[in-house]
């Protein structure tokens, strides 16, 4: 099982930085049965495929953006001080440039900068055999269909029709298709641990209409103005800019909510591996030529052009 939903760029989002308050509300992913996905013990390991990484930074900068991404959710904290959550990121370099995506357990992190591609290609004839080139990122969860146990996940960055970045350490480099690759991965990152958008794209059906943690209906993205607790999350569905994109490396008290509820800190904590896999589900970042699809899609619209998909 996939889903998939997009993050996008617009040319301008109001309010994107939430204001102080209490936390009230994050929107889980679930199943095709309905239920939250988590992973059993959340101790993710990713394993980032830095043998050639794209010119801009050095396997080190794109490390150390990805570690950073990794950290936003491990530390949690809802008053400032205290973790208040199990997740536990790490992110390892290998050597490697790319690999296959698939229920193997080994939680990729990938540049695609030969071709946005399926690696490997889908069995299926009526699934592309590459991607959507307006997707920043693909990002694939696989779970037990009638649990939610999530049992691995893969992360590949377009690198083939966008250059990734630090748009706070490297300004300069930014360009009109370049991103800010740790804002895009902390998102991402969310989606890793079974949260979904703030808001719900065009197209999903209302028997799929998610609530959010207090039962109320999800608002669709194209209401107009929406309040800041819902655009100013890290797991909103746009961006306005790289500069607004490194908005997303900070967690919301909400982002905050749903680290904490989904996987509360306990002093005993130990990590246990995965068992077998059934379905998959996903996310990507994408952008459009302008600016662009996961298997969960972050994206981003370019001005009053809006491509979103479930």
């Amino acid at each position: 099982m996939r889903n998939r939903t997009k993050l996008v760029l617009i040319a301008s989002v109001a309010g994107f930085a939430a204001l102080p308050r209490p936390a009230a509300a994050y929107v889980r992913t679930t199943t095709s049965t309905g239920i939250p996905i988590a992973w059993k013990a959340p101790c993710v390991k990713i394993e980032f495929s830095l043998g050639d990484p794209p010119p801009e930074l050095k396997a080190a900068g794109y490390l150390d953006a990805a570690t950073q991404a990794g950290a936003a959710w491990s530390n949690a904290s809802l008053d400032g001080v205290d973790r208040c959550t199990n997740v536990i990121f790490t992110v390892e370099s290998f050597s490697s440039v790319a690999g296959p995506v698939g229920m193997d357990y080994h939680n990729r992190l990938i540049f695609r900068q030969n071709s946005w591609c399926r690696d490997p290609p889908p069995t299926d004839p009526n699934e592309p055999d590459c991607y959507d080139p307006s997707a920043l990122a693909i990002t694939t969860v696989f779970q037990l269909r009638n649990t939610g146990e999530i049992l691995d996940t893969d992360l590949e960055f377009n690198a083939t029709d966008y250059t990734w970045s630090d748009y706070v350490g490297h300004p300069d480099q930014f360009g009109y298709l370049t991103q800010d690759f740790q804002g895009a991965l902390t998102h991402e990152f969310g989606h890793v641990i079974g949260l979904d958008h703030t808001c719900v794209s065009p197209g999903t059906s209302s028997d799929r209409w998610p609530v959010d943690n207090n039962g109320n209906l999800v608002p669709a993205c194209s209401s107009g103005n929406l309040p800041a607790t819902i655009t100013g999350a890290t797991m909103y569905v746009s961006v306005a800019s790289p500069s607004a994109e490194v908005e997303l490396r900070s967690l919301s008290p909400d982002d905050v909510q749903g680290a904490c509820d989904i996987y509360p800190f306990t002093s005993n904590f130990v990590c246990v591996a995965p068992t077998k896999a059934q379905a998959s589900s996903g996310c990507s970042y994408a952008a459009q030529p302008g600016r662009g699809a996961i298997v969960w899609v972050l994206a981003f619209l370019v001005l009053a052009t809006i491509r979103r998909r479930r």
